[in-house]
């Protein structure tokens, strides 16, 4: 299976497999910026779908940090 990149490009997210010219191209395209997340994946949807689960993971993952840590900082100052 290819290994695919991910690229965002003002509003739009980019995808190309790793390694490819397009990759290159974007790469070294000012205002587009490469995401640090790869993945393989049998076409470009599938590709896009992991990325998306990707992101959901990390959005739940510092939702659940940042309650944590709000959490702790009420108790602190309730302890002062």
């Amino acid at each position: 299976m290819p290994r695919y990149v991910f690229f965002l490009d003002a509003d739009d997210i980019k995808t190309a497999i790793s390694e490819s010219v397009y990759a290159e191209l974007l790469t070294s395209t000012s205002g587009v910026k490469k995401f640090d997340f790869e993945t393989e994946a049998s076409n470009h949807q599938d590709a896009q779908s992991k990325l998306k689960t990707h992101l959901q993971e990390n959005t739940d993952a510092l939702k659940e940090f940042s309650g944590s840590t709000g959490f702790s900082a009420v108790i602190e100052s309730l302890l002062r």
